[in-house]
């Protein structure tokens, strides 16, 4: 039989073959927009076994199976690829008419490239400056910079959480921490036992645990305030993580006894599992790859089996004391059906890293900014040395202006929390702006906390007096306040702790924690920078791997007379 041949020397057997292999490719691209296939062994069909299967068609047309193998994955794969780039870049794409790079456009790959490098919260500002209000960050993916989409994004009727979440939390745990539940039912179901343990009369149950561990931190401290060089960075971080461990469990805490040498190593397991877990948070497909990689993330493994272990002592000790655990594992019997030790040993881990690291965190922004402004130090100090303002009504508010601008500046979450509107919804429109199905969304915090429109004058500069009543701000900063500067405080665009029904339910001890630790750290010492500190390193080293790693802050104490 005679079979055509083009100019090429390709038969027309051949041609069909390949055209098949385009369509075959075009089709796994359909299968994807439209089924989101998220489990290895879906990946492996669809990228692998399809072709292999396929590479039979060639076989005839090429001088080996090899060959016929190598064409038809190459042929596969790149009319994959082209259909997946050119549709996500067309006007076809629900998307299309948000402004933003056009890597981001094609792939979240690199958006994940930049993030890795700890400076995501960086680019997020640097984008929303150069394309607008409204950024599209991935394919399918948009981040706000608008006070107008906090509440319909994150408010009652707002957006449960996104992606994201699958690639941080496994879906292979069989129960998910609170942060990360997808379904806002499950989310109201496990948040009571939440709202129960950081009450108002929980948080003074706790504040005995707190002033213990507070005067343990400064007795340690007293010893080095002899000229030597601490770094307030390390001793916070420690004092945080076994306050933590206190309110969480009872006890069990000793970071700051063992100072750096605890034998959990759980200051360091903390570290070094965060960059992995922004990685799959961002690519959520990698999540499902690295439980087929033992030897991947053993840092990440670690610190989930430390979180267990603390959980099941804790259970199997029992206490006398309530603590957060008791509410949590419904010791009462409140709730219709008890928790399983697995949720409960999900949320341990999650109280543990989001109670210690974002408080240590924004006491040590705080330091850094009140040691680097004479007159916010100046000024805070007779506050702090004030006995009455403890203990009145009016409390104190400038200790409490600094607390919140350092928040404003740094906020405890630098990027925000990725949200998407609720499967089955079709979208949800954020102000003016319509989020289909299937897309993600952020507002990002550490943008909008500096934008000039909610925040003025000088929003990228520390003055704590912005959060003071108008005539305060004149009498104190004429220069700011009252000259010709328009001043703008939009209070509703100031979320640290996030908003709605998905907020942090530990602020309230976090605030508790803040004002007690710098009130007895500038009650007893002195401080300031050690001699030599660039200043502006303490910024240049924080890195955004959602939960924010930081540098050095080597402080020289001096302890104070009387």
């Amino acid at each position: 039989m005679y079979s055509s041949s083009t100019d090429l020397g390709l038969t027309t057997e051949c041609i069909h073959a390949l055209a098949g292999l385009v369509f075959a490719g075009l089709v796994c691209h359909l299968v994807f927009n439209r089924l989101e296939p998220r489990t290895i062994l879906q990946f492996v069909c669809l990228l692998a076994l399809v072709p292999l299967l396929l590479s039979r068609l060639l076989v005839p047309h090429t001088s080996g199976i090899l060959n016929a193998l190598v064409l038809t994955f190459a042929v596969y794969w790149i009319s994959l690829v082209s259909s997946v780039v050119l549709y996500r870049v067309s006007p076809l794409h629900p998307l299309a008419k948000y402004s933003g790079p056009l890597l981001c456009k094609v792939s979240k790959i690199w958006f994940s490239a930049i993030a890795m490098k700890g400076k995501q919260h960086v680019y997020y500002l640097q984008l929303h400056e150069r394309y607008g209000d409204v950024v599209r960050i991935g394919p399918n993916e948009l981040s706000f910079r608008d006070v107008d989409a906090i509440f319909p994004m994150m408010g009652s009727r707002g957006m449960p959480k996104g992606p994201w979440w699958d690639g941080r939390v496994l879906n292979s745990h069989a129960v998910r921490p609170l942060l990360a539940l997808r379904d806002p039912e499950e989310h109201a179901r496990r948040r009571r036992a939440w709202n129960r343990a950081f009450s108002r009369s929980s948080l003074v149950e706790y504040k005995v645990l707190v002033d213990a561990r507070i005067t343990q931190l400064l007795e340690a401290l007293e010893k080095r305030s002899t000229g030597e060089v601490t770094d307030l960075s390390k001793w916070i971080g420690w004092l945080t993580l076994d306050i933590m461990n206190d309110v969480m469990f009872s006890t069990g805490g000793h970071a700051m006894a063992s100072q750096g040498q605890d034998p959990d190593d759980v200051d360091r397991l903390i570290i070094e599992s965060q960059p992995l877990a922004l990685l799959m948070g961002h690519l959520p497909w990698l999540g499902k790859l690295h439980l087929w990689l033992p030897w991947a993330g053993h840092s990440l493994r670690a610190f989930r089996k430390y979180a267990a272990d603390r959980v099941i002592e804790r259970k199997t000790r029992g206490t006398q004391r309530q603590d957060v655990f008791s509410h949590l594992i419904d010791e009462a019997g409140i709730e219709s059906t008890p928790p399983s030790i697995n949720q409960i040993i999900s949320d341990g881990a999650l109280a543990i890293i989001a109670g210690a690291e974002t408080t240590s965190t924004t006491l040590c922004n705080i330091i850094w900014f009140i040691l680097q402004s004479p007159k916010t130090y100046q000024r805070l100090q007779p506050e702090i040395d004030d006995p009455d303002a403890k203990t009145s009504q009016i409390g104190m508010p400038y200790l409490n202006a600094v607390i919140n601008e350092a928040l404003r500046l740094f906020p405890a979450v630098l990027s925000g929390s990725q949200r998407a509107p609720l499967v089955g919804s079709g979208g949800q429109m954020v102000g003016p702006h319509f989020v289909p199905e299937g897309t993600s969304a952020v507002v990002h915090t550490y943008s909008l906390h500096r934008d000039p429109r909610y925040f003025s004058p000088f929003p990228d500069h520390f003055i704590p007096e912005r959060w003071l009543p108008s005539e305060q701000q004149i009498t104190l900063e004429p220069a700011i306040f009252g000259g010709s500067h328009e001043v703008i405080h939009n209070t509703a665009a100031f979320i640290p702790f996030s908003v709605g029904p998905s907020n942090c339910v530990g602020r309230s001890l976090a605030y508790q924690e803040m004002q007690l630790v710098l009130c007895g750290l500038f009650e007893k010492f002195d401080l300031r920078f050690q001699d030599g500190f660039e200043v502006d390193s303490w910024e240049r080293d924080m890195l955004d791997y959602f939960v924010v790693q930081r540098g050095r802050l080597p402080v020289l104490l001096t302890a104070r007379s009387g």
